[in-house]
Formats: structure tokens, sequence, C-alpha cells
């Protein structure tokens, strides 16, 4: 999956540019309930401001409330942030989310247009699709064998059942893996027994969660 794909696009961002007032951009991010807010002037990403950055400064300022509220943001805000093109895959997305420690990632397009921002919310969203949640979930246990997963896939789909998803887990014990299914099927009892008489060790089965 890519940048795209999961990224919040621009046209529905609440942004504020460089010139705006500490006051403004404060009454901005309280109104909307935001931790941050993206810096754009005409169609570039120029950085991120956050009370946090404000209130930092304004511990150790001298000018009254009232000076301190009409400065503009761009003495505050954060400038040097990472990006991500909208064709990058998810995955880089997610990576510079986890090591910058950060509200969003910055979007920008192939022309370095601003495009939009990748949140943690849209990346869970995301994911929660992707791993079919709201179907029964199935976790087996398997051993490292050429051909053992398609031979899974191949009963699973015999018996009639739908696959919606399908990811599989080094646990560290010997050669195992745990292979974690979302199926869509109707007797799910029937199916891990057909399972289990092929050979098959199923560890855990969770009926639409």
């Amino acid at each position: 999956m890519l940048v795209k794909n999961i990224m919040i696009p621009k046209e529905k961002l609440t942004v504020v540019n460089m010139h705006c007032s500490v006051k403004e951009a404060i009454d901005l991010i309280d109104s909307k309930n935001l931790l941050s807010l993206p810096v754009v002037e005409d169609k570039n990403f120029v950085g991120v401001i956050s009370k946090k950055y404000i209130f930092e400064d304004f511990f150790y300022n001298k000018q009254s409330k009232e000076e301190f509220l009409q400065r503009p943001i761009a003495e505050f805000m954060k400038s040097k942030i990472p990006h991500v093109q909208k064709e990058d895959i998810m995955e880089v997305a997610v990576s510079m989310l986890q090591e910058q420690n950060r509200q969003f990632i910055p979007v920008i397009d192939d022309q370095n247009n601003f495009a939009g921002i990748v949140t943690h919310k849209a990346v869970f969203t995301t994911l929660t699709n992707i791993m079919g949640f709201g179907h029964t979930r199935i976790v087996v246990s398997i051993h490292e064998m050429k051909g053992i997963l398609a031979r899974l896939t191949d009963i699973i789909s015999r018996y009639g059942a739908n696959i919606i998803s399908i990811a599989a887990v080094d646990i560290e014990v010997m050669d195992l893996r745990q292979v974690i299914l979302r199926v869509d099927i109707k007797d799910v009892t029937k199916l891990v027994k057909k399972l289990e008489d092929n050979g098959f060790r199923v560890r855990r089965v969770d009926k639409n969660i």
C-alpha cells in the first residue's frame, strides 16, 4: 500500500501560514482540538507549529502576554521536518512516525508541492482494515516447510471460506511460525476440524472480532 492511499489530503486539513499570529494559531489549535498544525506557504510545506513550541519560548520571554501573542508563528515553528512522497510505500511513513516521534509526517507530490499528512490514527485505521477486523480470526502454528502455507490456504479455500487477510509471525520457537488468518465463513468449527485432520495445529479461534 502506498502513502497516497492512507494520507489525509491537504484539502481536509487545517493549516496556517508563517505570518499567522501566535494567538490565531493557539485559538485554531484549541478550536479544532489538535496537537499541532502544518505551516504552508503557497503550495509548499514549510514547517509545523504546536502549543508546545510556543509555550517553551513564552516561559523564558520577558514580553507582555499581549505582545507575545501578536508575534508571527514563523519565530516558533519547526522547519526541518522529514517528509515522504505520495508514491512511497506505507512502511516508510510508519517507520518515520515511530523514529521521529511526531504527530504527523508531511507528504509531498512529484512536483514537491504539499499533498497532505500521514498520522498515527490513519496508520492504525488502515492496519485494522487490512487485518480484516470484524471477521473470524484463526491462529495456526506451522513449521517452516516449503509449500506449507500454500497447502493451508488451499484447504481453507476448498472448504469454501473466503480469506480476508493473512499474516505470518515468527514466534522464535524452534522453526515454528504462527499464521493469523481472517476468514469469512459461517461454520468455523467444521473448518477447524478439517485443518486439524490435515495435520495443522489450530491454536486459537475468535469469532467475528
